[in-house]
């Protein structure tokens, strides 16, 4: 796939040509429920004085602004990080070539995860305008929001701990995310507050086998104690009565056509205590049964060039593994991008409810031969 670049920032300006030929490797870590981060490793050489030259501590201060964007062909550049500079590790060694720093970047979630507080109490708001009022507090990094409502109106909410802590404590009781993604422009993120997504993102599809590969070494692995009903009960302090609930990833929509285990089999689990605090327990009976019915894990990569699109978490792309029940549609959990002067690599991983209906003799076949296979692969693509 001709014409594929990088772009890095720092601060305001971008890379020059001498500071981009002194980066060895880019590696950036996307996360769901993480801080995304980026690890910037950059030559040192030592001079006949014994002094450490291009030394990135000279021009980035601590949080500084550094940004990391790729074009994988089409003209656009994607960004894949925006934030401060967090660290710079360094390698050192006397013998020539051997000596690298390494500028650690995170995403701008690190501003909301420095100083613990309790807040005002916030009373009979849902979680969606706490989220928005938490998000306005860093408007100078947060320069726009993406928050799903939400219902439920509790009396009271109190914040202890950072502003990132809290978001995603609301966020694990109310079925959402709480995460910061890089913006369009340098230094414009964005605060989301997003359930998972319920269509396909327009990705185009990851394939194993045939025609069109892209994937490679996949690896599907089942949690055998994934899956559950979730039961919640609570007493109202209204009537003194019980309110009840049982739901499972069955009831909430699977992404295939059959669970991952039959009805009857599934276990019956209680509701966390410390997720069990508000008077009605739809939401969190929902996000633990939502969070336990991901029972398959795919951890694969990407053939370098072969695909045509910039992967990230929060999204779901499809996978077609051959005949195998393992086709479908996957939710991505973490994407690690590498980037060196010669290549662009992706790695995934991703997780599904529920597996495709096939007939047996076709998953015969295909696991005999069709769901793991490894690709040697090398090539230039900058």
């Amino acid at each position: 796939m001709p014409g594929q670049r990088f772009q890095v920032w720092f601060g305001k300006e971008p890379a020059t040509a001498e500071q981009l030929r002194r980066i060895e490797e880019i590696e950036v870590t996307q996360e769901m429920d993480a801080f995304w981060e980026a690890r910037l490793r950059m030559v040192l050489c030592l001079d006949a004085q014994g002094t450490w030259q291009h030394w990135p501590g000279d021009t980035a201060t601590p949080f500084s602004r550094v940004r990391v964007e790729i074009d994988i062909g089409d003209g656009r550049f994607a960004p894949l990080i925006d934030g401060p500079l967090v660290s710079v590790d360094a390698d050192l060694d006397s013998q020539p070539g051997r000596s690298t720093a390494t500028m650690v970047v995170r995403d701008d979630s690190a501003f909301l995860d420095r100083d613990e507080m309790i807040d005002p109490t916030y009373e009979n708001q849902s979680a969606s305008e706490i989220a928005a009022a938490i998000f306005d507090q860093f408007t100078d990094v947060i320069r726009s929001v993406d928050i799903e409502a939400t219902t439920g109106r509790p009396q009271t909410t109190t914040r202890r701990g950072t502003a990132l802590q809290f978001l995603r404590e609301l966020g694990r009781i109310n079925d959402r995310h709480a995460y910061v993604l890089p913006g369009e422009l340098p230094g414009a993120s964005i605060g989301c507050f997003r359930a998972d997504p319920d269509g396909p993102a327009g990705l185009p599809p990851l394939v194993l086998i045939g025609a069109g590969r892209n994937l490679s070494n996949a690896e599907i692995t089942q949690d055998p104690l994934g899956g559950e009903r979730t039961q919640a009960q609570v007493l109202r302090v209204s009537d003194q009565g019980v309110t009840t609930l049982e739901t499972s990833a069955a009831d909430l929509g699977l992404m295939r056509a059959l669970p991952a285990r039959p009805a009857d089999l599934t276990p019956r689990r209680l509701l966390h205590p410390a997720d069990n605090t508000r008077e009605d327990p739809a939401a969190a009976a929902t996000a633990q049964a939502r969070r336990s019915g991901y029972v398959y894990r795919l951890s694969s990569h990407v053939v370098p060039g072969c695909y045509g699109a910039v992967l990230a978490p929060y999204r779901k792309v499809r996978v077609d593994a051959g005949a195998t029940a393992y086709s479908g549609d996957y939710l991505i959990t973490q994407v690690v991008h590498r980037i060196t002067p010669s290549l662009y690599m992706q790695e995934l991983e991703a997780k599904t409810d529920s597996v495709t209906e096939i007939s047996g003799a076709a998953v015969a076949e295909a696991l005999g031969g069709g769901l793991k296979l490894s690709v040697s692969l090398s090539g230039g693509i900058f």
